[in-house]
């Protein structure tokens, strides 16, 4: 087995063991197979068997911490985060 697939089901493996942490508001949150819907950004992205990779998505809004700014946010600070895969998060707000 190749090195990077090892670590990804190792990352996978961490993250099915942590708990969820998600900010305390009336966002919904899905699991989105491969990409990200127009619209959304995500929060938590994994490898998972068979879909690779898995995000974790939500309607963006301000103070939001993602992984990625969509079109039409900005963001006023970030951060380093094991949930974007070792990537920045975004703290998101309206552009």
């Amino acid at each position: 087995m190749k090195p990077s697939k090892i670590l990804g089901l190792v990352c996978a493996a961490v993250f099915a063991a942590t708990t969820l942490s998600t900010p305390a508001s009336a966002a919904e949150y899905r699991w989105s197979c491969r990409t990200v819907p127009a619209g959304y950004t995500y929060v938590m992205v994994r490898a998972d068997v068979g879909c690779e990779p898995l995000y974790y998505v939500t309607l963006p809004e301000p103070g939001l911490w993602a992984c990625r700014v969509p079109a039409g946010w900005t963001y006023t600070a970030t951060r380093p985060s094991s949930n974007c895969w070792w990537n920045d998060q975004y703290l998101l707000a309206r552009a």
